[in-house]
């Protein structure tokens, strides 16, 4: 190898790993959630339902991060289980800081996937998804440098803008979702 290789190879590995070092942190994770979703304009009624989630985030400096985010849970109901989907990509802004305690306040865009066998009434295959606006705050808690356990809320809102069932108009099926969630978060690269 040349010395001129060398040196390149040298400056692009130092470019990739110097902002990596510089970056709070990269981290993965899981949690349990509990959700609900609360149908406008319908006579059902869910029950607030438990399941389980994944997520990997990417924190800039002490302020900055994105989050990407997926829970599946099941609702109960009268008329059967409802199974709810959400996929989140969210930024999180640094909100306060103390000790090894962080909070984080969270905003961005949520697809979400409902499956029931009833709804308004009728009984069917009914599907609905979307994308909406999320809402929320976070909090996390270092238990060591590279290990925190995660408390999170949020709120989901606006229409599913499909259904699948033949007889819904889709603009008419507007949900609000809220959830909450415990977990625990590993710092791959930095941490606290």
């Amino acid at each position: 190898m040349t010395r001129t290789s060398m040196t390149v190879m040298t400056v692009a590995l130092m470019a990739l790993v110097l902002p990596l070092r510089a970056q709070t942190g990269l981290y993965v994770g899981a949690q349990v959630t509990g959700a609900s979703l609360t149908y406008k304009d319908a006579a059902d009624k869910l029950d607030f339902g438990s399941g389980f989630g994944v997520h990997a985030g990417l924190t800039l400096g002490s302020t900055f991060g994105v989050l990407v985010n997926y829970d599946k849970n099941t609702l109960g109901s009268s008329g059967g289980d409802t199974d709810l989907g959400q996929w989140d990509v969210l930024g999180r802004l640094g909100f306060m800081a103390l000790g090894p305690v962080k909070t984080y306040l969270t905003g961005g865009m949520t697809g979400r996937v409902a499956q029931s066998p009833s709804y308004g009434g009728g009984v069917g295959d009914y599907k609905f998804s979307g994308m909406n606006p999320t809402g929320g705050a976070a909090a996390q808690v270092f238990i060591t440098s590279k290990l925190a356990l995660d408390g999170s809320v949020l709120w989901t809102f606006g229409k599913f803008s499909d259904t699948r069932n033949g007889s819904l108009d889709p603009g008419r099926v507007s949900a609000t979702g809220s959830r909450v969630s415990l977990g625990a978060s590993w710092y791959l690269l930095g941490g606290k």
